[in-house]
């Protein structure tokens, strides 16, 4: 077959001709099969993604293409750390690197590209680091947080600013940049000349950073540049899950076993130990209250806690003026005699809650006691963080029905409090699932009559939006498509019919269904 047969072939719209173009750097053809619509993030056969193809084979207009139209180069998962170092090309890998790193606050960019972030972007002063590092040439200095470093390496816990300028005085630039990018996880493996592999793998060494030390040895006497790359791969994936780990470490050992109970009386903020010699290094403090009125304090960063919109805008507007700083009157309900210190308040919570959003904005954790789903939902609301209310609503959503420990209106009234979209289909489901027994049920009239008072100034022939999503699951329930209904009409007579196909059934559930909206005056 000649190239232009063969090229015909592929015309046929679906993923394969998509992985094809991709393939070839075809992107007109790319961009018209992207539009119709077709999931760009899923894989080949080969477990390849059209923007690893794109990016193998160095076609960096596909490559562009792609992104924008919501392509996902995720460090945090294997597909996007293969996409990065199995780049032909340095342009496009240096376009996938910035593009993880621009979506920092993205929903499927969650760890590896904030922890670069906060070593690149310099946005905010509050952000930056708290440790000046100075290497062989005085003039070249890089900053970082002493929290980050103490959480990276176990063999830096205890060094002071002096110790540690000294573990780098005698080293290059090269050797320290490329060491400090290696704890931000910022990509830079491809980037590493051979010249510099004894003295940094000296420094790993010294510095216990095993897997660095290990990727060293194996990669200088590396000279295929395939297998060079597939190992940078597998590496650099090690490396962020490496780092999720040290950091869950941290949080555990430095943040929340370090936590300060202040009681309900008046407190002497005195007694915190010096935050700049005392590991965890914190620039702001959580103060966290429970449903007791115990109250509780977490040596927190601001660095980390800037990954929810919530506190983002307190750094972003310089709330000093705003009080970012505790007012006298705080200081005072807190027990706090220095009115000076920065600090950040949450909403009554049980600990247990507090604690889970901590765990999940320094390390991405998902793992919370089930039971504190409702209340991490509310409090990630509070905080907007988009991403960990999803996350808790799934832990609601994917328990047995013995295992949920609220209503199923609760859950949809919680849903329409935080607009988590999931928790409302969930609700609908459920109703449509158990219609027959919720038929005489006041909380089931009462939560129609709240879903079509949500519209406002609504009309009658304005969809009630639960009624519709109940409506949706009744055919779900019983296995049908909307087309089917015209048999309803068409093959009326025809009883036994209808009743294999479930019809029967499903008129019945709609007539309850129509039932309860008459009663309640409302337009079926």
């Amino acid at each position: 077959m000649d190239q232009d047969n063969e090229r015909d072939s592929f015309l046929k719209g679906d993923f394969d001709d998509l992985c094809y173009f991709c393939r070839t750097g075809d992107v007109e053809n790319a961009d018209r099969l992207i539009s119709t619509g077709i999931n760009i993030n899923q894989v080949d056969k080969f477990d390849n993604s059209p923007l690893y193809l794109a990016s193998l084979c160095g076609h960096i207009e596909v490559v562009k293409l792609l992104l924008g139209r919501g392509a996902i180069c995720d460090r945090d998962r294997h597909e996007g750390a293969r996409c990065i170092y199995g780049a032909l090309t340095d342009a496009i890998r240096d376009m996938l690197y910035r593009y993880d790193n621009s979506k920092k606050f993205d929903t499927n960019q969650p760890f590896a590209a904030h922890i670069t972030s906060l070593l690149k972007d310099e946005e905010s002063r509050y952000e930056m680091g708290d440790v000046t590092i100075k290497c062989k040439d005085p003039e070249i200095m890089f900053i970082a947080h002493k929290f980050m470093i103490f959480a990276r390496s176990s063999a830096l816990h205890n060094s002071t600013l002096s110790e540690l300028n000294e573990t780098f005085s005698g080293l290059s630039n090269d050797v320290v940049n490329i060491l400090i990018n290696f704890i931000y996880l910022v990509p830079i493996l491809h980037a590493i000349p051979s010249v510099v592999f004894p003295d940094l793998i000296k420094l790993a060494n010294y510095l216990q950073l095993d897997l660095l030390s290990e990727f060293l040895d194996k990669a200088r006497h590396m000279a295929d540049p395939v297998e060079k790359s597939n190992l940078m791969i597998g590496y650099q994936y090690k490396f962020t899950e490496l780092a999720r780990s040290q950091l869950k470490k941290f949080v555990q050992d430095d943040i929340i076993d370090k936590h300060i109970d202040i009681g309900k009386e008046p407190w002497d903020s005195g007694s915190i130990p010096d935050p700049h010699i005392w590991a965890p290094f914190p620039d702001i403090y959580l103060i966290v209250e429970n449903y007791s009125g115990l109250r509780r304090i977490y040596p927190c960063h601001i660095a980390m806690l800037s990954r929810a919109e919530f506190f983002k805008d307190i750094i972003n507007k310089k709330f000093r003026e705003n009080n970012t700083y505790m007012t006298a009157k705080q200081a005072v309900r807190c027990g706090v005699a220095d009115s000076h210190m920065l600090f950040a308040e949450l909403p009554v919570c049980d600990f247990g809650v507090a604690e889970a959003v901590i765990n999940y904005l320094y390390y991405d954790s998902s793992e919370f006691d089930p039971k504190h789903a409702f209340d991490v939902i509310k409090l990630a609301d509070y905080i907007m963080a988009d991403r960990l209310k999803n996350i808790a609503a799934a832990v609601i959503t994917q328990s047995s029905e013995d295992a949920l420990s609220r209503s199923v209106f609760d859950i949809l009234h919680l849903g329409w409090e935080t607009g988590v979209e999931r928790l409302e289909q969930f609700s609908a489901k459920y109703i449509a699932q158990h219609l027959e027994e919720l038929t005489s049920s006041k909380e089931l009239r009462k939560v129609i009559l709240e879903s079509s008072q949500r519209i406002s100034n609504r009309e009658e022939t304005d969809t009630i939006e639960l009624v519709a999503d109940v409506r949706f699951y009744l055919l779900s329930k019983y296995d049908l498509e909307a087309d089917d209904l015209s048999l309803l009409e068409s093959d009326a007579d025809d009883l036994e019919f209808l009743q294999s196909l479930g019809l029967l059934d499903y008129q019945k559930d709609i007539n309850t269904l129509n039932t309860i909206l008459n009663n309640l005056n409302l337009s079926v």
